[in-house]
């Protein structure tokens, strides 16, 4: 920069700085330079390590030439000492901390390992999967370096890479190939059809599709996923659309499944809806298992969120279990129980169907038994409300079900078991009335409620609302009059019943 008509250097202004520091803090030279031995030190320390490392590679290769044992025990025994090797070096370094001593360590191991290949045996299983092992971990910490690679070390990166690759290739081994593309660019991010489609540019077919293939999908799979890590959801959502549509991956679910984790955690809720749509519930479930499996359980749970909604909005009950199921558990896993009763709540305001309601009770009731009390009551009157369409069956198992809830509760089971006489008069359904209206009234304490008084009130009157009559004040002889008068001929056999028990009551006195 210009200043005071003349040109002030670069580091004027660094060295201002640490001259005021310096009359500050009268340590603050040591500080500096006792910082600057101990970066040098560390490089220094680094550099031994490396020439230490490919000296060691060089004796097990070796040993490996020279070994008096046969191919095969030769080969398992380099690869079982060269892991350990590798292990013992890297543990130096931490990847946060210290990434760059790793590519080192990985360019070396690489070009070392390419350089024992030809003496291998090709029956030595071990071989090839130590080699592709080193191949995608050299790849991940590639793509988990938050600063670009300094130029000389990436220079020795290509150059090492490039021979190994030449090396291989020459018995015809091709593992390094993604590795050798990767290689080729100044840096891992650099490809310009790579940062055209991130940018959501529209590059040629004929650029993309060749990147594609020279990609390969593991390399591109591990793209999208460290993208999504880096909280990049919308460029890995473009970059797995692009791996989805290109016909050479034979729609590997992988890619689909990353797509649409991608679209969850977007604005691009139409284009989510447009997505799941043609996606078999099947296929879903596989996805959701996959993800879980990987350990990416939030990824899991939005996925099976979205599939879930979509269930319930259509009233489709097909895999609505395991999908309800998958959801609870994934839930509870992420957050509190309170958190997970209220998308529950969420959920039943979409459902269009009972049955739905049904399966969220039924995991409620799993997952945090008499907590959920409550918002299941809430729902079985949700649920009674929307019954009609559902036809009498649901009803009656909305019934059944708040019974099994509030089993102590004696005015809460007469409703319910006079709904479900109501909507089929039959004589059992009678009888079962009958046994419940002849128990002794019961006195509830609103403090020992396990439902807030309110709410009850609530349930009873969506009871209520299902019947034709208000038995409210009615005595017993008034209600079985009423019900015998529903039941049409059936009135008859509780009639003969009831002559039949009379006559028996004297005799047996």
């Amino acid at each position: 920069m210009w200043l005071s008509g003349s040109f002030e250097h670069p580091h004027a202004h660094a060295s201002l700085c640490v001259n005021e520091y310096v009359k500050v803090c009268p340590n603050a030279a040591v500080i500096v330079v006792k910082m600057a031995e101990e970066e040098a030190e560390r490089e220094c320390n680094t550099r031994e390590v490396i020439v230490a490392l490919r000296k060691r590679f060089q004796e097990l290769i070796t040993g490996l030439k020279e070994s008096s044992e046969s191919a095969l025990d030769a080969s398992s025994s380099f690869c079982q000492e060269f892991c350990q090797v590798l292990v013992e070096h890297g543990s130096r370094w931490k990847t946060e901390e210290d990434p760059l001593p790793l590519l080192e360590m990985y360019t070396v191991a690489i070009l070392s390992y390419a350089e024992a290949t030809p003496s291998l045996s090709p029956e030595c299983e071990q071989a090839p999967l130590v080699l592709d092992k080193l191949g995608l971990s050299c790849m991940d910490l590639l793509l988990s370096l938050s600063e670009q690679v300094p130029g000389a070390l990436w220079e020795e990166f290509q150059s090492s890479v490039k021979l190994a690759h030449a090396i291989l290739l020459e018995s015809g081994n091709s593992q390094l190939q993604t590795l050798s593309a990767v290689a080729a660019e100044s840096g891992i991010w650099t490809n310009s059809t790579l940062c055209s489609v991130l940018s959501n540019e529209t590059p040629e077919t004929e650029k993309v599709n060749e990147f594609l293939v020279v990609e390969g999908p593991v390399l591109l799979d591990m793209r999208i996923k460290h993208l999504i890590k880096q909280n990049e959801v919308e460029k890995a959502a473009r970059l797995a659309k692009v791996c989805t549509e290109f016909p050479e991956f034979g729609g590997k679910r992988n890619f689909k499944q990353a797509y649409l984790v991608c679209l969850c955690g977007t604005s691009s809720t139409e284009q989510l809806k447009q997505e799941i749509a043609e996606v078999d519930c099947k296929d879903a479930l596989d996805m959701i298992c996959n993800l879980e499996s990987e350990g990416d359980e939030k990824g899991a749970f939005s996925l099976c969120s979205a599939f879930l909604k979509r269930q319930l909005v259509q009233g489709d009950v097909y895999c609505a279990w395991e999908l309800t199921l998958l959801w609870s558990k994934l839930l509870m896993r992420l957050e509190s129980a309170q958190a997970f009763l209220d998308q529950c709540r969420q959920l039943v305001i979409l459902s269009t169907s009972v049955y739905h309601i049904l399966l969220l009770i039924k995991v409620i009731q799993s997952e945090v038994e008499n907590v959920g009390l409550p918002v299941c009551i809430e729902m079985c009157i949700q649920a009674l409300k929307m019954g009609a369409s559902d036809g009498e069956d649901s009803k009656a198992t909305i019934c059944k079900t708040i019974s099994c809830l509030m089993p102590n509760d004696l005015e809460v089971k007469r409703a319910c078991q006079l709904t479900e006489f109501l909507l089929k008069p039959t004589v059992d359904s009678y009888y079962a009335v009958e046994t419940l209206f002849n128990e002794p009234d019961q006195k509830l304490e609103e403090e020992s409620l396990p439902i807030p008084n309110s709410l009850r009130c609530d349930l009873l009157l969506a009871l209520k609302t299902q019947w034709p009559f208000d038995p409210e004040f009615w005595d017993w002889k008034t209600l079985k009059r009423n019900c015998l008068t529903l039941m049409g001929d059936e009135a008859s056999i509780v009639s003969s019943i009831d002559e039949l028990n009379d006559n028996e009551e004297p005799d047996e006195l």
